[in-house]
């Protein structure tokens, strides 16, 4: 039977607390400044606009792109709300101002574990019994509507921005990584140690067969679960020196998923 030794769950287990919501002080180019406590850069929510006493309604998504830890001010970057879709709907024509208010890590109370086995799996979720996590067999029958045996971060983006998944936890090469399931911007890494007992592919889960499409991206079969995601994980945080540290310190510098990354010396 395959252990898995969480180090720091108590941290890992602080990002599924409360919502962050703070005013908006100032809105400038698809940009809004905040000041708030506990933010992250690559942290998602959306911008709320208080309509009248008992009204208000979700205008914008927000992404957290700076954070200035000595004041707590940070910069968000605003874009269209995508997280209810209605075509026979009008939509608002609302852009943010000073006074919405912005609501992060809303959904960070429920996440979706990707692990390579069921052990794996289980170890994890039941060491983070704070989180509500939804089975991988629910995201598995996702993608094989879409046909996408490999999945994409779009994948992770529309599933979790659907079904309310504000965190995503992957277990790989003896790390487990916390992602925002909706940026796929990394949050946190701590070690685990895994035997080598064969894992699944595209992830643990009871779905025999994921269904592909006949072309695009996400079409073809997984070869490898552990450099897919070491590798979409460093593709989408390219610009993370402790990342690039943690993986240079793994495989050594002569990795191929070190040329993933783009940071100047």
């Amino acid at each position: 039977m395959m252990r898995i030794w969480l180090l720091t769950l108590i941290t890992f287990g602080a990002l599924s607390a409360s919502p962050i919501s703070t005013p908006l002080l100032d809105v400038q180019d698809g940009r809004a400044a905040v000041t708030a406590k506990h933010l992250q850069t690559g942290m998602s929510g959306f911008i709320v606009r208080q309509l009248d006493a008992t009204h208000n309604t979700i205008i914008a998504n927000a992404v957290v792109e700076q954070v200035n830890s000595a004041n707590n001010r940070a910069i968000l970057r605003l874009s269209e709300y995508d997280g209810i879709r209605q075509d026979s709907l009008p939509s608002g024509n609302w852009t943010p101002r000073a006074s919405d208010t912005a609501v992060l890590a809303y959904d960070y109370s429920r996440a979706l574990l990707i692990a390579p086995n069921d052990d794996a799996y289980d170890t994890i979720a039941k060491g983070l019994p704070m989180i509500e996590w939804v089975h991988p067999d629910n995201f598995a029958a996702y993608l094989s509507r879409e046909g996408h045996p490999t999945p994409t971060t779009e994948d992770f983006h529309r599933y979790c921005t659907a079904n309310s998944v504000g965190l995503l936890y992957v277990q790989s090469a003896n790390t487990l990584f916390t992602l925002d399931c909706k940026s796929f911007t990394l949050l946190q890494h701590a070690p685990s140690v895994a035997s080598s007992e064969q894992g699944m592919t595209p992830f643990y889960s009871r779905i025999p067969t994921i269904r592909a499409a006949w072309f695009g991206e996400g079409s073809s079969r997984m070869d490898n679960y552990e450099e897919h995601y070491l590798e979409e994980i460093a593709l989408n945080n390219s610009k993370n020196r402790e990342l690039y540290e943690l993986y240079k310190a793994k495989f050594s510098d002569k990795s191929a998923l070190l040329r993933n990354f783009d940071l100047k010396e």
